[in-house]
C-alpha cells in the first residue's frame, strides 16, 4: 500500500514532455530572437511597415583577429548596397527574471570626453579612388552627430529588482546590460571587418540592444547625492518610463584595437575616448521596435528614405 502511494506521488509530480520542452525553450533566448525576426519580417511582407529598414541577415558569426568570436542576432539594412547603406546591429537580450527594470541615468556634461549631446556612430568610406585591385583605401572612424530630443543619451545603466529582495539579496545587477553591450559592440566591430574584407566602399553601423526589460530613466539633483556615502534618498529620485534611449558606451580596448580605424587619431585621452572608444548604443523595449526604426529613419542624422 505504501509503495502504491509512493508511485502515485511520483507520477503526480512528473511533468509532461510539453511542460519540459516549454521550460527548456523559455530558459534560453531563442524564442525571443525568433519572435523579433517574425515581427520584422511580417510587417514588411504585409506592407504595414512605417520604415524602410530590411532584414539583411540573422545569426551572423563574426570574429576579431585575436580569435574573439560572437554571433550577431539580426542585421538590418537601410538603403541600397551600392549607395551608403546604414546597418543596424541588433542584440536581442531578455531581462533576468529578478531584474526586469533597467534604469539609466547621468545625462549631464561633466568631462571633455564623450558628450551626452552627441551620438557616436561608426562610418567607413572610400578615401580617394580605387581601381578594383587589392584592398581599397578607406577612411574609417567614429562620426559625431547632434543627439535628438526623441532619444536621450545616458552614461550609466543598472538592472533593478521589481520586488523587494529577501535577506542577503541585492537590489541591483549589471550583468545583462554589460553583456548585451559587449556583445553588440563586438558584433559591430566584427561586421565592420567583414565588410572591409568584402571591399564594401561605404557603410554606417548602429548598435541596438532589443530587450524585454522595462526601461526607465532616473532624474535627480546631483547635489542630493552625498559624498560620504555616495547614495540618494528615494524622495529625491524621479523615474520616467522610456520606450527607447541611448547610452554612450566605452567599448573594450580589444574592440578598439581591432577596429582598423584610419581617422580620428589623437594624443588627448578625452579625444581618444570620444573619437575612438565610444559607440552610442540604442536600447529599445521590444514592443516598440517598429516605431523606433521609424524614428531612426526620420530623426537620426543621415538616414533617409
Amino acid at each position: 500500500m505504501a509503495q502504491k502511494r509512493k508511485v502515485e506521488a511520483v507520477s503526480g509530480t512528473q511533468p509532461t514532455p510539453e511542460q519540459v520542452a516549454a521550460a527548456a525553450l523559455n530558459e534560453q533566448g531563442y524564442l525571443f530572437h525568433h519572435k523579433v525576426l517574425t515581427v520584422l519580417h511580417s510587417s514588411r511582407q504585409n506592407k504595414r511597415c512605417s520604415h524602410e529598414w530590411e532584414i539583411d541577415a540573422s545569426e551572423v558569426p563574426v570574429s576579431l583577429p585575436n580569435g574573439k568570436e560572437t554571433r550577431i542576432d539580426i542585421v538590418l539594412r537601410h538603403g541600397p548596397e551600392q549607395g551608403v547603406p546604414w546597418r543596424a546591429v541588433l542584440e536581442c537580450k531578455r531581462a533576468a527574471r529578478e531584474y526586469k527594470r533597467w534604469v539609466f541615468f547621468a545625462d549631464d556634461e561633466c568631462s571633455r570626453g564623450p558628450s551626452p549631446r552627441q551620438y557616436y556612430t561608426e562610418r567607413a568610406k572610400l578615401a580617394g579612388s580605387w581601381n578594383g585591385q587589392g584592398e581599397p583605401n578607406m577612411s574609417h572612424g567614429v562620426e559625431a552627430s547632434r543627439a535628438s530630443a526623441g532619444c536621450q543619451v545616458f552614461a550609466y545603466g543598472i538592472e533593478a529588482r521589481v520586488e523587494r529582495p529577501g535577506s542577503n539579496k541585492k537590489f541591483s545587477a549589471t550583468d545583462a546590460i554589460e553583456d548585451a553591450f559587449r556583445q553588440v559592440t563586438l558584433g559591430q566591430a566584427g561586421l565592420a571587418l567583414q565588410l572591409r574584407n568584402a571591399c564594401a566602399l561605404s557603410f554606417r553601423l548602429v548598435p541596438v540592444v532589443l530587450t524585454t526589460a522595462e526601461l526607465m530613466s532616473a532624474r535627480f539633483d546631483i547635489d542630493r547625492v552625498t559624498l560620504d556615502h555616495g547614495t540618494i534618498e528615494p524622495k529625491d529620485l524621479k523615474l520616467e518610463a522610456r520606450k527607447w534611449l541611448a547610452v554612450n558606451y566605452h567599448v573594450s580596448d580589444v574592440v578598439c584595437q581591432f577596429s582598423r580605424f584610419t581617422s580620428n587619431r589623437t594624443t588627448s585621452i578625452a579625444g581618444h575616448l570620444a573619437s575612438w572608444q565610444v559607440r552610442t548604443v540604442f536600447v529599445v523595449q521590444a514592443a516598440h521596435i517598429e516605431p523606433f526604426l521609424a524614428w531612426l529613419e526620420k530623426s537620426f542624422p543621415g538616414v533617409e528614405r
